[in-house]
């Protein structure tokens, strides 16, 4: 008899989810004892996951899993131990579940506790899978995938408009991903019901489904980039529904504004365009700047071009 131990990590919380059911329901459906942190770090939690898993043997089969396990380790160098200790040391015949979800703009950034817990889940003889939510021009091919997947018709044309109202189109890097397919299985489900047996349509999608692509500060500054001041003001709004800090918001511009401000200095200058890039890269990081005539110049444009 062996353990079995799972970590599944990443960005796409259905994914992670799906992969724990799965690893449940390959267990007989065994009972699930589900854990997370309340704090970090939260060496509480890790010592209860570790006794529930450690007593498998003494009550009957069941499935802990403990949720968010770097965020309970912490900083901890004593939780840190507890969680590797824990992987290292699962029981024969228990079953035990690392989930982790991961911030989507951290995705490519794995910690170090990540990879140290991904070798003692091998070392144990367990499973690792990383689950990324699908990225720009990816997400309507999961979604007809994962409807083919659920024996639901979606015509190609509605599989892309309900991508795109969760985000599906959106490119900027500080967009949180982590709900999308769990939305998009949502959203399936109810189509199919509303529909009956004849497939999916583009006007299904636009009476049953609303527009919750989530806000992106990196697109309001895009927006302003390309001098695009109606798209700029959507991305605002939307960015203020969703609650994020104004503070945070103010922060984007203003970087972005001493950006241009570099940019219109060095073009005012007569630099030509392919060593454009290269200058203000040095000119940001020396704050080699004559910011008066270039931001009454910016300042200008914006308003000019938000007239017209």
């Amino acid at each position: 008899m062996t353990a079995t131990l799972l970590l599944a990590h990443g960005d796409d919380a259905f994914a992670i989810a799906q992969a724990v059911a799965q690893l449940a329901a390959s267990l007989g459906d065994a009972d699930r004892i589900d854990l997370a942190p309340e704090r970090s770090p939260d060496e509480g939690i890790l010592d209860r996951a570790g006794v529930e898993a450690a007593s498998v043997g003494l009550f009957g089969a069941h499935l802990v899993v403990l949720h968010q396990p770097l965020r309970a380790a912490g900083r901890s160098l004593s939780g840190e131990e507890k969680l590797l200790g824990m992987a290292r040391t699962l029981p024969d015949g228990a079953a035990l579940a690392f989930a982790e979800e991961r911030p989507s703009r951290d995705i490519g950034k794995p910690p170090a506790l990540l990879r140290r817990l991904e070798e003692a889940v091998r070392e144990r003889g367990g499973s690792v899978v990383e689950h990324r939510a699908p990225r720009r021009a990816e997400l309507a091919g999961w979604t007809r995938r994962h409807a083919a997947s659920l024996g639901v018709a979606i015509d190609a044309r509605a599989a892309s408009l309900l991508s795109e109202r969760v985000g599906g189109a959106i490119w900027e890097t500080d967009v949180e991903r982590g709900e999308q397919t769990r939305v998009i299985d949502s959203e399936l489900r109810k189509l199919a019901t509303h529909g009956g047996e004849r497939p999916i349509g583009m006007a299904d999608v636009e009476l049953l489904t609303a527009d919750t692509r989530p806000a992106s500060v990196f697109a309001i500054t895009n927006a302003i980039d390309r001098r695009e001041p109606a798209a700029a003001a959507t991305a605002l709004q939307r960015a203020l529904d969703e609650g994020q800090p104004v503070l945070r918001i103010l922060a984007s511009i203003q970087g972005r504004i001493s950006d241009l401000i570099v940019a219109r200095d060095l073009v005012d200058r007569g630099v030509p365009p392919n060593e454009l890039t290269r200058l203000i890269d040095l000119a940001i990081k020396r704050n080699d700047v004559e910011p008066e005539a270039a931001v009454s110049a910016w300042l200008g444009e914006q308003l000019l071009a938000g007239r017209s």
